[in-house]
C-alpha cells in the first residue's frame, strides 16, 4: 500500500471483494461480502462525495482572509493557526499543518472510488424485479460517478499544476490521472494539463447524457445533469474556450435563471448602512433551500477559521475585500458582519447565525457549505466569456448588471450599481468582471483559483514573526506536492520552486 500511496486506498476494492479491512469499513457498505447492488455503488459513491472539512486552507491562501495578530491571546493555542503556513505561502504549505496535506490523497481516493462505481455498475443487481428501473439507476449512478470524478480533477489540478494556457497546455505537466481499479504496483507519472482536461471534459460529457435520461431525486448534494453542465461551463471557462463555455452557462440559466435576490429591506439596515451585534436574518447564501443553489459539497470548511473566537483563530475576512463592495451592495453586510469594536465577522454561511460567532466542536453540513455551484456564477461566466469577443462588450455588461441588480437596494442600484458599457475596454470590463466574481464568490473556493489563472498578483500576508510576499507569478501560486506523496511515489516530480 505505501508502495502507491497515491492510490493507497486500494484496500475499497480489496474490501469490496473480501469483505475482510476493518479499517475501512466506512468506504463500502456494511455487513456486505462484497459490492454487488445497484445500492452499494450507490452508497460507496456517496462516501466519495467527502462530507468533511478537506482543504480549509485554500481561501487562507487569498486577499479575502487576513490574520490579526494583534488580537493573540497569549494564554490559548490558536487551533487555526495550524493554517498559517499557507497564509504566509511557504514552499511547503503544509508546514504548520500536524497531518501534512491531506487534500491530495483524499481527493484521489474519491476519485479511485469513482473508478470502482464506473468500472462495475452496469452488472450490479437491482434491488426491484423492474429491469427498466435497474438499467436507470445504473446509468444514474454511473453518470454522477464521472461527474463526480471530473470535479476531483478539477480541484487537483488547479491546486497542483500550472493554470491552463492553450498555447502550452500540450508540454506543460498536469498531475497524474488514473482510471484503473487494478492493484498494480506501479508508478504514477503526471500527464499533461491537455490530457488532465481533456479527461475532465470527456467525464463530464458522459455525465450529462445519463444524468439528463435517467433521472433520479438525490438532492443537491450529489451532482445533477444541470449542476454538471453548470461545472462545464466552468471548466470551458478555465480552458479559455469562450463560446463553449457560453453555449453550457446559457443552457443552465435557461433552465434555472433564479438568482439570489438581496433586495429585500429585511436584508439590510436602512441607516447607516451597516450591521451590528443583533441577529441577522436571512439564509445561508448556499443553503440547498435557495432555488439558484445547484450543488454543494462538503461542508462549511472555513467555520472554525472564521467563528469570531480569539482563542480559537486569528483569522478574519479582509479589509480590502470589505472595501471592494461599493455603495448599497447589500453584500457587503450579508456576507460580513461591522461589529461595534470595528472587527469584521464572517457570515456569509448563516445556518444556526449565532453559533458562528463562537468555536464550533464538531462541524456538519448543519453550518452550510463552502464549496458549490449557484447559477450566479453562470452569469459572471457568460460576462467573462464575452468580454473576451471583440464584439462582447455591451452583452458582458448586460450578465453583470442583472446580476448586480439582484444585489444592491433598489434605490441605490441606478446611481452606484448599473454599469455602462461606454465606460470600458476590453481589459478594463475584464478586470471589473474579476472584481464582481471576487464579491459574489468570496469564501467559496473560487478566489484562489482566479488569481492564478488571471493576473498572478503580488500580495503580503502578516503573521506571528512579520510578513510573506507573494510575488506577481510567483512560483508558489503553485502548490506543493504533499512531501508523503513525493516520498513514496518520487516519479510525480515536485513543483519548482
Amino acid at each position: 500500500m505505501e508502495k502507491r500511496y497515491l492510490y493507497k486506498f486500494l484496500f475499497v476494492c480489496m474490501c469490496a471483494v473480501l469483505g475482510a479491512c476493518n479499517g475501512y469499513l466506512e468506504e463500502i457498505p456494511q455487513n456486505k461480502q462484497k459490492l454487488s447492488t445497484t445500492d452499494d455503488y450507490d452508497q460507496l459513491l456517496n462516501n466519495a462525495y467527502l462530507t468533511q472539512a478537506v482543504l480549509p486552507y485554500i481561501d487562507v491562501l487569498t486577499d479575502d482572509m487576513d490574520y490579526i495578530v494583534a488580537d493573540r491571546r497569549p494564554n490559548f493555542a490558536n487551533s487555526a493557526d495550524t493554517y498559517l503556513g499557507a497564509h504566509l505561502w511557504d514552499n511547503s504549505i503544509e508546514t504548520t499543518m500536524p497531518n501534512g496535506d491531506e487534500v491530495f490523497a483524499k481527493f484521489y481516493n474519491s476519485a479511485y472510488n469513482t473508478n470502482v462505481v464506473i468500472d462495475n455498475i452496469d452488472e450490479a443487481v437491482g434491488a426491484v424485479l423492474d429491469m427498466t428501473e435497474v438499467e436507470r439507476t445504473r446509468k444514474h449512478i454511473k453518470g454522477e460517478a464521472y461527474a463526480l470524478r471530473a470535479f476531483r480533477y478539477f480541484y487537483l489540478v488547479n491546486m497542483y499544476a500550472a493554470p491552463y494556457d492553450p498555447a502550452t497546455c500540450a508540454t506543460t505537466p498536469g498531475i497524474p490521472v488514473n482510471l484503473e481499479t487494478t492493484a498494480d504496483d506501479k508508478a504514477y507519472r503526471r500527464v499533461s494539463l491537455e490530457k488532465v482536461y481533456g479527461q475532465i471534459v470527456d467525464d463530464l460529457k458522459n455525465a450529462i447524457p445519463l444524468l439528463e435520461e435517467n433521472l433520479m431525486e438525490t438532492g443537491k448534494t450529489r451532482f445533477s445533469a444541470l449542476a454538471a453542465k453548470a461545472l462545464l461551463a466552468r471548466v470551458y471557462l478555465y480552458m479559455q474556450e469562450w463560446d463553449l463555455a457560453i453555449e453550457q452557462a446559457k443552457d443552465v440559466i435557461q433552465a434555472n435563471k433564479t438568482l439570489f435576490d438581496l433586495r429585500n429591506p429585511l436584508f439590510y439596515t436602512e441607516a447607516p448602512f451597516e450591521w451590528s451585534e443583533e441577529a441577522l436574518p436571512g439564509n445561508g447564501y448556499l443553503n440547498t433551500d435557495n432555488s439558484n443553489v445547484l450543488f454543494v459539497n462538503g461542508i462549511n470548511e472555513i467555520c472554525e477559521l472564521l467563528g469570531g473566537d480569539n482563542a480559537i483563530s486569528l483569522f478574519r475576512p479582509s479589509k480590502d475585500l470589505d472595501n471592494a463592495y461599493d455603495k448599497g451592495d447589500v453584500r457587503r453586510c450579508y456576507f460580513i458582519r461591522h461589529t461595534y469594536s470595528g472587527k469584521l465577522r464572517y457570515v456569509k454561511h448563516r445556518y444556526y447565525d449565532e453559533v458562528y460567532l463562537n468555536f464550533v466542536l464538531q462541524l456538519s453540513s448543519d453550518y452550510g457549505y463552502s464549496r458549490g455551484i449557484r447559477t450566479e456564477e453562470m452569469y459572471l461566466i457568460l460576462a467573462e466569456a464575452y468580454a473576451h469577443k471583440t464584439d462582447g462588450i455591451a452583452t458582458a455588461v448586460g450578465y453583470l448588471n442583472t446580476l448586480r441588480e439582484a444585489k444592491f437596494r433598489e434605490e441605490d442600484f441606478e446611481t452606484y450599481g448599473r454599469l455602462h458599457s461606454e465606460d470600458f475596454t476590453q481589459q478594463t470590463l475584464l478586470e471589473e468582471i474579476w472584481k464582481e466574481r471576487r464579491l459574489e464568490l468570496c469564501f467559496e473556493e473560487h478566489r484562489w483559483f482566479d488569481l492564478r489563472r488571471t493576473t498572478r498578483p503580488p500580495m503580503t500576508h502578516k503573521g506571528l514573526k512579520g510578513t510573506s510576499t507573494l510575488q506577481e507569478n510567483d512560483l508558489r501560486y503553485v502548490l506543493q506536492i504533499p512531501q508523503k506523496e513525493l516520498s513514496v511515489n518520487p516519479q510525480i516530480g515536485a513543483n519548482p520552486r
